[in-house]
């Protein structure tokens, strides 16, 4: 019994030293912690203070020093500079303490630009402009462009109609007996070609119902021909090569007695300008839409209905020549000319070296980008676009049933083939019809010129605001990346 009480009393002691040998340790680390805790805090402060003394404001000794020399340099920039330090006086930064506030300085605000309009239907200034003009004037040249959307009546369902792709279905119905024997093979070579890209603009179209809406187009309507030939001019893609061929159609100043001073070449060359009475103006005077709805439905239903395109990219180069790049664009000379002072205020940066009066392509690019971000409907583009709307949304490609496409690229065989299937003998053979593989691609040497001034950001967004007319005719940007 000793030996055992003498065993718990050295055990109770032996637990005591364990204790506070363990209490000692907690202490002893909690302290550690403590001290390097602290030592971390002052080399964090000793950061920030080391931060904030560099990003600091000039003192009053500083300011005085640059006042100086920008004082020799130029006296006009010191008191812009005393305006712009004053613009900054007491700008901090939430969240800092005052004592150590950062203070960063602020950026002057950029003046907000106006874009000019799309829809000024007023031709006060025009009327004004030529009240004391002598000789003939350009209807569209002098004034702003008036785009408003012509809502169909929904009660009248006759025009315009909605014909959804079908693969050319017009031409199928075409007798190729009548087309001539010595160029029936390349028509039928053709039909190959044309009935492939029909069948892209269907595929293409059923991805997008939401684009197979009534809507007024402007269409050149040949009536007399068999079938009627119908025809969307879309601008910058040869429109006015197509405008003449419809006026050589309609035998336009056969027999002008103005003409016969020229040369028989110089009398082809002259027959068609607006001068001798030509011009697009003309050609919807000579090609008129039938009179009634009925009549619009029968026809159009029943027509050999075409579109010419080309490379999106090609086309929106174009534009942009035709009318942001020169001075003097016409027609809507004073929307253009503000249209590409507005560009440069917006996109061309402050203290820039370009002293172009117009915008450059890169500028341009921006603008397209910018200003069609939100453009989604035939709606949105028509009202608020002049010269570079999509060509689904100008001629309705998911809506019209298109039975030709004929490409820019690929225009001398494709043109012959609308000739020789709607019997078009007045354009037949302009171009010698030599094979069917030969493709006019585009001779533009400048393309590489412009599209290499432009980031691939840059083309990448615009492929976006115009991926349904790549899909839809089967172009890629591949060679401009």
């Amino acid at each position: 019994m000793a030996l055992r009480g003498a065993f718990e009393i050295i055990t109770r002691k032996w637990k005591l030293i364990f204790v506070m040998c363990g209490f000692a340790t907690l202490v002893y680390i909690h302290s550690s912690e403590h001290k390097l805790l602290k030592e971390y805090r002052r080399s964090m402060q000793r950061q920030i203070e080391l931060i904030i003394e560099k990003a600091r404001l000039p003192s009053d000794a500083d300011d005085q020093t640059t006042d100086k020399s920008l004082e020799k340099k130029d006296p006009s920039l010191v008191n812009e500079t005393l305006s712009i330090r004053q613009e900054t006086k007491n700008e901090h930064v939430p969240g800092i303490h005052a004592e150590t506030e950062l203070v960063l300085p602020v950026r002057r605000k950029v003046k907000e630009v106006v874009f000019p309009s799309t829809n000024n239907c007023s031709k006060k200034e025009h009327n004004l402009m030529i009240k004391n003009h002598k000789g003939p004037t350009v209807p569209t040249r002098d004034i702003y462009p008036c785009k408003k959307w012509n809502q169909p009546n929904p009660n009248d369902l006759r025009w315009p109609v909605v014909i959804k792709p079908t693969n050319g279905e017009v031409l199928n119905k075409i007798d190729l007996n009548r087309v001539n024997t010595k160029v029936r093979d390349l028509v039928e070579e053709q039909l190959e070609v044309q009935k492939e890209r029909l069948a892209r603009i269907k595929d293409t179209c059923q991805q997008h119902p939401e684009l197979a809406i009534r809507q007024h187009i402007t269409f050149v309507w040949d009536t007399k021909s068999d079938p009627p030939v119908v025809y969307c001019p879309l601008y910058k893609v040869a429109s006015t090569t197509w405008m003449v061929y419809f006026l050589r159609l309609a035998h336009v100043n056969d027999d002008n007695p103005a003409l016969e001073i020229y040369k028989f070449s110089g009398q082809e060359k002259k027959k068609y300008m607006p001068r001798f009475g030509g011009g697009h103006q003309r050609v919807f005077k000579e090609f008129k839409a039938p009179k009634t709805s009925l009549e619009r439905n029968k026809v159009f239903k029943n027509s050999l209905r075409f579109i010419v395109v080309r490379h999106p990219f090609a086309r929106l180069l174009s534009a942009y020549r035709d009318k942001i790049e020169r001075p003097k664009p016409k027609p809507f000379t004073p929307y253009f000319k503000d249209l590409q002072k507005a560009i440069i205020l917006k996109y061309r940066p402050e203290g820039s070296n370009n002293t172009s009066p117009t915008p450059t392509f890169s500028e341009f690019v921006d603008y397209i980008i910018d200003s069609t971000e939100h453009l989604k409907t035939a709606k949105d583009w028509e009202e608020n676009v002049v010269c570079w709307s999509p060509f689904w949304s100008q001629c309705g490609v998911c809506s019209t049933d298109y039975q030709v496409v004929i490409k820019l690229e690929t225009m001398d065989d494709d043109e012959q083939f609308l000739a020789h299937m709607a019997d078009l003998k007045e354009i037949q053979n302009v171009h010698e019809w030599r094979n069917l593989k030969r493709t006019s691609v585009s001779s533009s040497v400048l393309l590489p010129k412009y599209y290499g001034s432009i980031t691939k950001a840059q083309i990448y967004k615009l492929y976006e605001r115009y991926k349904i007319d790549f899909d839809l005719f089967g172009y890629t940007i591949d060679d401009y990346l």
